[in-house]
């Protein structure tokens, strides 16, 4: 039986992984890709799941990981609490040197609130509904007692593309972030711009 991956290499992967998204995610908004931006962001979340899900399991985003405290505390396969506090320490300063980033790379940043038009409840619910969708299709597809049997290969591509499909749809409403990590780490980097947005974001995703 192989030995399993010790705490610090699960944190050095869910680091790794959570930086990869969110430095995709500004490379893509700053640098105007916004035909492909969504492929983009949900294929490096893909490529990280699948090179680091053995590691850590690839969560790479806090709601993620609380949904799976909730899973493990149901009695069901998930986290228990103090892998996901670490987890989501890890994941958030990630998202905020991600970011750094960026903006260091391309000298500016862009800042995270509701697109023109829209307002914060709008937003909120867009980010809402795909979290949840995000999660579920985690716990559905990584995280059920079947896959213990499965081992299916298609969770990543799966996870991959709700990223898709909600960066086009929702993306146009509130930005696409679903992940705390990614809304906090755009704020503090536009942070002498605006900064406060994050709090409305985390929450509705976390509620989601």
């Amino acid at each position: 039986m192989s030995a399993q991956p010790s705490l610090r290499a699960k944190l050095a992967a869910e680091f790794v992984g959570t930086f990869l998204l969110i430095f995709t995610v500004g490379c893509n908004v700053l640098g105007g890709s916004a035909t492909w931006g969504g492929v983009s962001i949900a294929s490096v979340l893909m490529v990280a799941i699948y090179a680091l899900g053995g590691i850590s399991g690839g969560n790479f985003n806090p709601a993620v990981s609380v949904v799976l405290g909730v899973t493990k505390t149901m009695g069901g396969l998930g986290l228990d609490w103090q892998t996901v506090g670490a987890y989501v320490v890890v994941q958030m300063l990630a998202g905020v040197l991600a970011a750094a980033s960026y903006s260091m790379l391309f000298g500016k940043s862009f800042n995270l609130e509701p697109a023109d038009g829209f307002s914060w409840l709008g937003a909120g619910v867009c980010e809402l509904c795909y979290t949840f969708v995000l999660c579920f299709v985690v716990l559905n597809v990584a995280a059920a007692r079947k896959n213990l049997q499965e081992k299916n290969q298609y969770y990543g591509l799966a996870i991959g593309f709700v990223i898709v499909a909600g960066a086009y749809s929702a993306g146009p409403v509130s930005g696409g972030c679903f992940n705390p990590a990614v809304a906090l780490g755009i704020d503090v980097s536009s942070a002498g711009v605006d900064f406060g947005w994050c709090a409305v974001y985390v929450a509705f995703q976390l509620l989601g």
